[in-house]
């Protein structure tokens, strides 16, 4: 099940690309002399292999989880990495030359190194302790004295709100125009860019919102009131209950059905319209294995 018209809120709020909203941090490129070694060794299947000894240049990037003298952890996509730094490494912070120990926990980092039976070390540390940061979700609250908007998230399990300081000189919009903080409505759906210094240090540069929204859900009928209008639906793991319009489309196998006609448990895509004020449905097809 899956609720797609909060997903399309990302896309759909003012076609923000999360790539390059935040200018990349450049810096040295990871680059050295190609290392020479002796020749292959073969496996008795005919598979080659590295001979003892032999170095294999390695990269790696990914978050800075932990740091002690010259073993360092990085977190990416492929779980937790640690790494042994050469003593002469060199190692940049934000395109400036540091030591090791200088790098905060939560940086961007990448590594460039050899490999030497099986041990990599880092001959070259790059860190960017600014990084970019994307948030979506609805407007849930804006502290004005502490100039922070509350974003609830639309998707995943977790639906807890987060604060975010806003930069004096953030663009703010609500549906095409620029507006100030104070006019963030609650219940507007939100995406919020911005950066982030190590693990805690957000600064969002950029709130765009919408008071209103296409209205897309799916999945699974939990409830109907036929009486109130009513009808509620499991969809990615919560029960959310929607208004239908008196004149909604309703449909079941692809034949007209009224709301009280709709089977609990049926599989269905409801259409219409969101906004602060409430969400109206004016279409739902249904499905119902017979």
């Amino acid at each position: 099940m899956k609720i797609r018209h909060r997903a399309a809120v990302v896309a759909a709020v003012a076609g923000i690309a999360v790539t390059g909203a935040i200018p990349a941090l450049a810096g040295p490129a990871l680059a050295g002399p190609a290392l020479a070694g002796p020749a292959l060794a073969t496996t008795g299947a005919g598979t080659p292999k590295p001979a003892a000894g032999t170095a294999t240049v390695f990269s790696a990037d990914g978050t800075l989880a932990a740091l002690s003298g010259l073993r360092l952890s990085l977190t990416g996509d492929n779980g937790r990495t640690a790494v042994t730094v050469d003593p002469k490494a060199a190692v940049t912070l934000d395109g400036n030359t540091a030591k090791l120990v200088a790098l905060p926990l939560g940086a961007r980092v990448k590594l460039s190194g050899n490999t030497t039976d099986g041990v990599s070390v880092a001959t070259r540390v790059d860190a960017s302790s600014v990084r970019p940061f994307v948030a979506a979700g609805s407007v849930s609250g804006v502290d004005l004295e502490d100039k922070t908007v509350s974003v609830t998230p639309l998707l995943g399990s977790d639906r807890t709100a987060r604060s975010y300081p806003v930069a004096p000189a953030a663009s703010i919009t609500l549906d095409g125009r620029k507006v100030a903080l104070s006019a963030l409505p609650a219940g507007a759906h939100i995406v919020v860019l911005g950066s982030v210094i190590g693990c805690q240090v957000y600064s969002a540069k950029s709130l765009t919102a919408l008071s209103r929204w296409d209205l897309k859900l799916s999945g699974t009928v939990s409830a109907v009131d036929a009486a109130k209008g009513v009808v509620t639906v499991d969809a990615d793991g919560a029960a959310v209950k929607l208004d239908v319009a008196p004149n909604a489309t309703i449909k079941v196998n692809g034949a007209r059905a009224t709301l009280a006609g709709l089977p609990i448990g049926a599989a269905v895509n409801l259409t219409g319209t969101g906004s602060t004020r409430g969400s109206v449905v004016s279409g739902i097809t249904a499905k119902v294995k017979i």
